[in-house]
């Protein structure tokens, strides 16, 4: 049995000795340890232990070593946002006793019959919470869902983690639909930024029609040439390893932007080694999108992209429901652009609110 923090340092300790952990860190003996009274070591795992997440643990968290059932959700801080945070817990080869994934939820304050659900992917090394105050203003009559990649990071190709994500927003969307009756899961959109959009095209392509995705946007970042080849979509039998060596058919039609900067020096707006791999070009990405839902003609040129406000050029893909845009002179980050593409992406997409 692994007990609490010494999880860090060794397994096959005895309750006992967990127990005289536990009693010599509670320097003033209230029968909980707060986070100060940790040692720095196994500090580090404090949130994972404290199950409930009011910042504290118990003995019965101590020797259960985070592996209690579901726990209540918990509400994040700031801003008068009403945040609740959930976990799901996973087992893959990086942790094979278990790890509770986090994702957090931003319900609507208007009161509605049902609400479409929009699931958001943070870029590497980001975190969910930020997501959902990023769209909270642009997307409020939608369940705002935000998730957690694993060591901050989702599995595309060579990212540290290597976790079963697309099971993991399986399984969290089965989690939203179970904990809030008005959630639609027949009107659910993706959005995804850097790491994160790479995320969202593996969605896109594994996901089976059980899950009726309607919308994607996928900003500052293109497919990978393993993900698209040989103009065939593809997935990996084993996710541990980086060889994507099984051909997939989408399934169904889905409304798809992709957004990109042309200065992007992370992903290479025009194609080439970035983060994650070698990666198609932006505008490949979009017409290899295209062409699996239904658009036959030529790829649109790179000269004819049609202004769509400033410093953006749109390529449209009729009949498909693709559509890129390109922002020129953006990098990783797009810069101005950002905020006047939400109202332009909302009117594309007709999402309401404020």
């Amino acid at each position: 049995m692994c007990v609490f923090f010494q999880s860090n340092f060794a397994c096959g300790q005895t309750e006992t000795r967990g127990t005289g952990n536990f009693e010599s860190w509670d320097v003033n003996k209230d029968g909980v340890l707060t986070r100060e009274e940790v040692p720095p070591g196994p500090r580090k795992i404090f949130d994972r232990i404290d199950a409930n997440g009011d910042g504290k643990v118990t003995l019965e968290e101590h020797r259960a070593g985070g592996r209690q059932p579901k726990e209540p959700p918990r509400r994040a801080e700031g801003r008068n946002i009403n945040i609740r945070l959930f976990t799901i817990r996973q087992s893959w080869s990086q942790e094979p006793n278990g790890f509770k994934r986090e994702y957090v939820v931003r319900f609507p304050k208007n009161d509605l019959r049902s609400y479409p659900i929009t699931i958001l992917f943070h870029g590497n090394g980001g975190s969910a919470e930020p997501m959902i105050r990023n769209w909270d203003k642009t997307l409020p009559d939608h369940i705002l869902v935000s998730a957690q990649g694993y060591q901050k990071s989702w599995n595309v190709t060579k990212e540290r983690s290597k976790a079963p994500d697309v099971n993991f927003v399986k399984m969290i969307l089965r989690d939203v639909v179970s904990r809030y009756p008005q959630a639609d899961d027949s009107h659910v959109s993706l959005i995804g930024s850097s790491n994160g959009a790479g995320m969202v095209y593996r969605l896109l392509i594994e996901l089976d029609d059980t899950c009726n995705v309607r919308n994607a946007l996928a900003f500052v970042s293109s497919m990978t040439v393993s993900q698209y080849h040989d103009e065939q979509f593809w997935k990996r039998t084993d996710e541990t390893t980086s060889n994507y060596d099984q051909s997939v058919e989408p399934s169904g039609k889905r409304r798809i932007i992709t957004i990109h900067g042309s200065g992007d020096s992370v992903v290479p707006y025009y194609g080439g080694r970035g983060a994650g791999g070698i990666h198609l070009s932006a505008q490949d990405t979009a017409y290899a999108w295209a062409t699996a839902q239904g658009y036959r003609g030529d790829q649109r040129p790179d000269i004819e992209g049609k202004p769509c406000g400033k410093n953006l050029l749109m390529y449209d893909y009729p009949q498909s429901g693709v559509t890129h845009i390109k922002v020129i002179d953006g990098g990783h980050g797009l810069g101005p652009a950002a905020a006047p593409l939400k109202p332009l992406l909302k009117k594309m997409l007709g999402w309401s609110g404020n």
